[in-house]
């Protein structure tokens, strides 16, 4: 008897650990909240009529993902988290993830009728926390609220657009494009932040974990 209560003790406290994990892991998908922050740069090279390549840099700003987008103007959106006032008094800050970009018609018209891409930004994760909010309905003791944020502009290849989210969702800045500048040993590219972060210890454990159950499913 009592090696049965041991052994249910254990297989509870490694379930518990698991569902920890898998949280935690689905979390940092998400980035933390606390006051305005740049979370991406945005270019765009014309390539045909009306048809351009933006090239976006997001997360640590190292690595620059490449997108063909039709149209007049680009969209980017975002899902943001609120927690309940007893996590945030705990010091759970909100969250957010870039979820979707996409090119965009300034006529609806033509929105409904020309051709357009749309490309998935998000990662994904064994447990989604805004979709496991809904699924536990009144047991859900932890997400307030879900919601999606979005910011547009008209496309120009002469200008960088920088993306900073806030409190309550997506703004949008802009400036003409600095060009390179030629130094007497060549080329010199200014370099205006670092790159490559390490991530923590319970970060790197959380991720790798999660990809291995992702793994397990891909069966």
């Amino acid at each position: 008897m009592r090696r049965l209560i041991k052994t249910s003790i254990l297989t509870l406290g490694l379930l518990g650990i698991l569902c920890l994990v898998l949280l935690s892991a689905s979390v940092y998908t998400y980035t933390s909240l606390t006051s305005e922050s740049l979370v991406a740069e945005l270019r765009f090279n014309l390539i045909g009529e009306r048809e351009y390549l933006a090239r976006l840099r997001t997360g640590d700003f190292c690595e620059e993902e490449q997108f063909q987008v039709m149209g007049d103007q680009w969209r980017l959106d975002a899902e943001f988290i609120k927690w309940k006032y007893w996590a945030l008094a705990l010091g759970l800050d909100s969250q957010y993830r870039l979820d979707r970009f996409e090119g965009r018609y300034r006529l609806t018209s033509e929105q409904n009728s020309e051709p357009s891409h749309a490309y998935d930004l998000k990662k994904d994760t064994v447990l989604d926390m805004g979709e496991l909010s809904k699924a536990l309905g009144f047991f859900n003791f932890l997400v307030d609220t879900t919601y999606g944020s979005s910011t547009y502009n008209n496309i120009d290849t002469e200008s960088v657009f920088y993306i900073y989210r806030t409190q309550t969702g997506l703004i949008t800045r802009s400036k003409m494009d600095a060009l390179p500048q030629r130094g007497q040993a060549g080329l010199v590219v200014q370099v205006t932040r670092p790159c490559g972060g390490v991530p923590g210890y319970w970060q790197r454990f959380s991720v790798w974990a999660d990809d291995k159950l992702m793994g397990s499913f891909d069966l």
